[in-house]
This record gives C-alpha cells, sequence and structure tokens, in this order.
C-alpha cells in the first residue's frame, strides 16, 4: 500500500489515480472537513486526520511500503508564514520521522520554486541551482526551502530513505480546488491582461504523476529531481490559454506604476493587518522571474516525458468547463 498526502489537488489526486491505474492499493490523508469529492469512485483509503495528527500519520505510515508526500499550503505572498510553516515544515518533519521510525521511503514533493529562477531561455536551471537568481523570499518560497532542507538533514543525519522532486507549473485534468486551473479561468475571463516579465515552465499533472510513482523505485536516495514542461514567458502561456477559451488579446505590460501601486498596498496590508489577496507584490514579484528548468536528470532517470502543452492546455480547460 502506497500512502499519499495531499489527495484533493492537482498532483496528489493524479497520483492516486495514476497508483490505482497500476493496481496498487492506497491510503489517502483526508482533513475531516475536507469534501470527499475529488475520491468519489475511487477503491482506496482515507485516512481522516492532518499533518499534525501524529497517531493517525503513524499508523498509515507503518501500514504502507512507501509514502508520496504532496500535501502542502501553498501562498504567494508576505503573510502566512507561520501557518505555512505549520504545514509544509512541520508536517513534513513528522512524515520524515515517522518514516525514519517505520524504515519506509518517502517521495517528497518539493516545487522547482525551492530552486533559483533562470537568467534567461536559453540557460535553464538544474538540480545543482547554479548560476541563477533568488527566488522572492515569499511565505511559499521560505516555508518549502525549508521543508526541503529537513528532509536533507534526515537524510543526512538519521539515515532517512527519501527522494526530493521538483513540479513545475502543472496544468491537467482533476483540478478539483481548482488549484493552476485558477490561472486559467482568471486569464480566459480577464477583460485586459496585465502581462509580468518573467515566464513559467508549464507540465501536465499526469506525467508528473507518472515520475512521481516511478521515484518510489527508480529515484535515488538523497537525490532531488526536477520535473517540469515547456519553458515559455507569460505572455505566451496567457495568449494560449486565450486562444483555448475562444477570447481575444488585450494586454498590455506591468510598468512601474503598477508596481509602485502594489508596493504601497503591500506596505498597507502589513501594517495594518490587512487580509492579503492572491494578487499582491510577491506574486508580482515572481511573475517577474524567469522559471525556467531542465528535466533531462528526471528523464533519464526517472523515464519522465513531457507531452505537448496544448494538449494539456486542452484537457485542463475541458476539464474546467464540463466541471461548471
Amino acid at each position: 500500500m502506497i500512502f499519499v498526502t495531499g489527495g484533493t489537488g492537482l498532483l496528489g489526486n493524479t497520483v492516486i489515480r495514476e497508483l490505482l491505474h497500476r493496481g496498487e492499493r492506497v491510503a489517502a490523508l483526508c482533513r475531516p472537513e475536507t469534501s470527499r469529492e475529488a475520491f468519489d469512485g475511487l477503491a482506496l483509503n482515507l485516512v481522516e486526520g492532518d499533518l499534525s495528527g501524529r497517531s493517525a500519520l503513524s499508523a498509515a505510515v507503518a501500514d504502507c511500503s512507501a509514502v508520496i508526500h504532496c500535501a502542502a499550503m501553498i501562498h504567494i505572498g508576505w503573510t502566512r508564514l507561520d501557518a505555512s510553516r505549520r504545514v509544509n515544515v512541520e508536517g513534513t518533519r513528522v512524515l520524515a520521522e515517522l518514516c525514519v521510525e517505520h524504515s519506509k521511503r518517502l517521495v517528497h514533493v518539493s516545487t522547482v520554486d525551492t530552486l533559483p529562477a533562470a537568467v534567461d531561455l536559453a540557460n535553464p536551471i538544474t538540480e545543482a541551482g547554479e548560476g541563477g537568481i533568488a527566488k522572492t523570499p515569499c511565505a511559499y518560497v521560505v516555508s518549502k526551502s525549508e521543508a526541503e532542507e529537513v528532509v536533507r538533514n534526515y537524510v543526512s543525519e538519521r539515515g532517512l530513505d527519501a527522494v526530493i522532486l521538483h513540479p513545475g507549473f502543472m496544468l491537467g485534468p482533476n483540478d478539483w480546488k481548482p488549484s493552476s486551473g485558477r490561472m486559467l479561468l482568471e486569464v480566459a475571463k480577464a477583460p485586459m491582461l496585465f502581462l509580468p516579465s518573467g515566464g513559467c515552465s508549464v507540465c501536465d499533472a499526469r506525467d508528473v504523476a507518472h515520475s512521481t510513482v516511478e521515484a518510489i523505485q527508480l529515484g535515488q536516495s538523497g537525490e532531488n529531481y526536477i520535473l517540469a514542461g515547456r519553458n515559455l514567458s507569460y505572455a505566451e502561456f496567457w495568449r494560449m490559454i486565450r486562444q483555448q477559451a475562444g477570447k481575444s488579446w488585450r494586454a498590455m505590460r506591468v510598468g512601474p506604476g503598477i508596481r509602485g501601486a502594489m508596493s504601497a498596498f503591500d506596505f498597507a496590508v502589513r501594517t495594518l493587518h490587512l487580509p492579503e489577496g492572491d494578487v499582491n507584490g510577491a506574486t508580482l514579484a515572481m511573475g517577474n522571474l524567469n522559471h525556467y528548468y531542465t528535466s533531462d536528470k528526471a528523464t533519464q532517470a526517472l523515464g519522465y516525458s513531457i507531452r505537448e502543452l496544448e494538449t494539456s492546455l486542452a484537457d485542463a480547460w475541458n476539464w474546467l468547463q464540463n466541471r461548471q
């Protein structure tokens, strides 16, 4: 049996479906208050609890042959660092401890956001993270970097058998929340797009899930693998989304005036303790970075493959539209 966390998220749910397709038995962690819709029709064992519930986690880890840790709190912003650390860092620490205790392999799903950004499209970043530009120190980047360090320390100091994966920006069906699908919906409906200057590496959650499962057997303990995709600017990516949605292209670059207004708003949020929205200074700063990566190592070691972005985009868009 494989124990999966984050099973209601895009990658976690796709990993579960990949495992079931292979005939594996699956146990999935599910918070009591979370909707079970993402698990409808799936033959699996639900473990009720969260990443702070050591007793439930201990029993699940003891009963499994490996753990795939997909759960994470994703907030690209300056606030919610403490909450992000509770989930991303302390939750990972609990699982790492239990995997050592029960001698189980941990496949830790990190993110390309723990690696530097690229200088340009011609120089994508590898697992070594050399020659890049530091990421914006928002709650997500900081907490996921710290979580990754927890795993590395357990490997070197406690003998944890673990593999670290770095997915890029994922698209695909079964985006129940939705997560990355929100970008598709927002870009499609916006009357005017304000373009950041950076870009991203877009991949298919089904391809990532396949190699995540392969990492159980093929991943080398202590190693990290990038599971990214097609590197392209946000302008090019968003144009593709608009075409998929059948919408005309209306866009303008984010200029200094918008950046200045966002900085002032960020200051007000932090000093007056106002709620921080999804669009903030951190998302703007991250959007101006080149999130470009190469997956050559995973291609060779884990059999990772990258399908056409047009296919991934169409499948993700159609799934979202059919669900509405």
